[in-house]
């Protein structure tokens, strides 16, 4: 099963030929405090409960959503800094968007 971007309205998938492209794709933190930056950047709401999006362990973010200074180079393999917080084309809820019934 292919994997997708967490990130709202992010359609990338994890795929050969997104790879090729330069993309890559990123777990979400184990590090308690770390986890809890990402998951409040992404600004995701579980549609079931309304409450604050949870991820899953496969759950990834495409690194369209970082900054290129959140990266370290290792020859052609890239890796996230340590501490890098998502920051890049994410969703955010805004009042004035809301429609009015």
């Amino acid at each position: 099963m292919t994997r997708s971007c967490s990130a709202v309205g992010c359609s990338t998938r994890d795929t050969m030929l997104s790879r090729e492209r330069g993309l890559s794709f990123h777990q979400f933190p184990t590090d308690t405090i770390q986890r809890s930056k990402w998951i409040r950047a992404v600004n995701r709401v579980d549609p079931r409960s309304k409450k604050i999006w949870i991820p899953g362990p496969g759950a990834i973010l495409c690194s369209k959503h970082f900054q290129e200074s959140d990266f370290e180079s290792y020859g052609i393999r890239r890796k996230l800094k340590k501490g890098a917080v998502p920051s890049v084309s994410l969703y955010k809820v805004l009042k004035s968007s809301c429609k009015q019934s």
